[in-house]
């Protein structure tokens, strides 16, 4: 996905087509914070056919604090996906670097390592704010509307996938930064274990 792209919103037929491309980016971190996001959404969902309706009066000013949390979580996710995009085109930008020189190998690695180290930020916080959507859901079972049970348990299979894209994408970013400092040859990325 361009950089001129990503100023402005794009629609869900532009990201999907974007991560079908064939490039780099946007990939499983940015997607994996947009799942982040459909999670939030569903709880906001559960808070909003629960809040107003009767026999859950008693529950309604913990609801609406839950809806909150959630749209906050929902727009911090949203703004990662572009986060996660622009980390890892720099990554990329710095493989790039010459290398000619002995000056350029050594710039090019440094630049590389920089890059490396950033990249992992964006999927560490899609990490974290999913886990805090993974809580929010649960309680969204518990106490939302039990007509929309399904859609609290559907956020929470997303804000897991979300979890666990944001945890791989950490791990993967640490193992090619591990492997440029030890000088081995990045070679094909294993599932974490």
């Amino acid at each position: 996905m361009a950089q001129e792209d990503q100023k402005d919103d794009v629609t869900l037929s532009q990201f999907l087509d974007a991560v079908a491309g064939g490039t780099a980016t946007p990939g499983g971190g940015s997607v994996s914070a947009l799942v982040g996001t459909l999670a939030a959404a569903l709880v906001e969902m559960v808070v909003n056919l629960t809040v107003g309706k009767k026999g859950f009066e008693a529950q309604e000013a913990e609801l609406k604090k839950m809806g909150a949390e959630a749209r906050s979580y929902r727009d911090a996710l949203a703004s990662a996906i572009a986060q996660d995009i622009n980390a890892y085109q720099a990554v990329m930008k710095a493989y790039l670097l010459p290398k000619t020189t002995e000056a350029e190998k050594s710039k090019r690695q440094e630049e590389i390592q920089k890059a490396l180290k950033r990249a992992a930020d964006p999927p560490l916080f899609t990490a974290a704010t999913s886990l805090k959507v993974l809580k929010l859901c649960q309680k969204a079972a518990e106490k939302g509307n039990p007509n929309a049970i399904t859609d609290a348990a559907v956020g929470a299979l997303l804000a897991e996938a979300a979890l666990q894209g944001g945890v791989f994408n950490v791990l993967v970013n640490l193992a090619a930064l591990e492997e440029e400092e030890t000088g081995s040859r990045p070679g094909r990325r294993s599932w974490p274990k």
